[in-house]
């Protein structure tokens, strides 16, 4: 059952919307791509028992602001350190899925005494072998549906087919097709575009704090042999598998999840 959280809002431009449960050391937590806040809920519930747990949508995501111009992943970073400045707390834990990793790279980069810990959830390795021609192929490959006039629930079915790991996972899948209904189109067609060009690459090795890399074992956008490649750029990080999960591992297997990262947090 997922929980009933009452939507806050930071009073930002643009106003960047969250939902916080729990006492304790801050954990933040960001959404992937196709995401929101909600996504996070079942491990929101039980990290709260020992953590202030927090999730947002990013802006242009779920209930924030709308923005202008492209989305600049520093900016998202500029957003976190608002909310956590906001929030009267001096560091947090980041918990970041996807693309959320990458922000959460870019936070720790700009932010550093604000980062006590990273855990990256199914976190691209980068584009950085791509040649330009073939990032835009990327790029124009994503954005064709949308641009195309593909509505949001057909093209989020498309999509879960290709990030569940086990098809048999109904809520797993029907939270993800949930999730992206509520995308706002303008940001995910520029979303797309920072995600590809994303540098984060540049960052794994300069990461001097606690590190935890999780990967679903089913993972086929960002598998296995890309995490621990990601593990081997980042010293002293810690790797774990999710079993039975595919890219949304947080969704998919949350009683995994949850069990890992709590061990994490606790160590630290």
């Amino acid at each position: 059952m997922k929980i009933d959280l009452l939507t806050k809002f930071l009073p930002s431009s643009p106003k960047i919307a969250f939902t916080q449960i729990g006492a304790g050391d801050l954990v933040i937590f960001i959404h992937g791509i196709g995401g929101n806040k909600e996504n996070w809920y079942q491990n929101m519930e039980v990290l709260s028992k020992k953590f202030n747990v927090v999730a947002l949508d990013l802006r242009g995501y779920g209930e924030s602001e709308d923005f202008l111009g492209p989305m600049n992943f520093s900016d998202v970073a500029d957003d976190i350190q608002k909310l956590i400045l906001y929030l009267g707390e001096k560091k947090c834990h980041v918990v970041g899925l996807s693309m959320g990793a990458q922000i959460s790279l870019y936070f720790y980069e700009k932010y550093p005494d604000l980062t006590q810990s990273l855990v990256l959830c199914d976190a691209p390795l980068g584009f950085q072998d791509f040649t330009e021609n073939e990032r835009e192929k990327f790029i124009r490959l994503r954005r064709k549906p949308i641009e195309d006039g593909m509505d949001l629930t057909t093209m989020a079915i498309n999509i879960a087919d290709t990030l569940i790991g086990k098809k048999s996972n109904k809520l797993a899948y029907d939270q993800l097709v949930e999730s992206m209904q509520k995308l706002h189109k303008e940001t995910y067609l520029k979303a797309i575009d920072t995600f590809v060009k994303s540098e984060h690459y540049n960052i794994f090795p300069k990461l001097d704090i606690p590190v935890l890399v999780l990967v679903g074992e089913l993972d086929n956008l960002t598998p296995v042999s890309m995490a621990k490649e990601i593990c081997s750029k980042i010293d002293g990080s810690i790797f774990k598998i999710i079993p039975d999960a595919g890219h949304l591992s947080n969704i998919e297997n949350p009683d995994e999840f949850n069990i890992a990262v709590l061990h994490f947090l606790s160590q630290i």
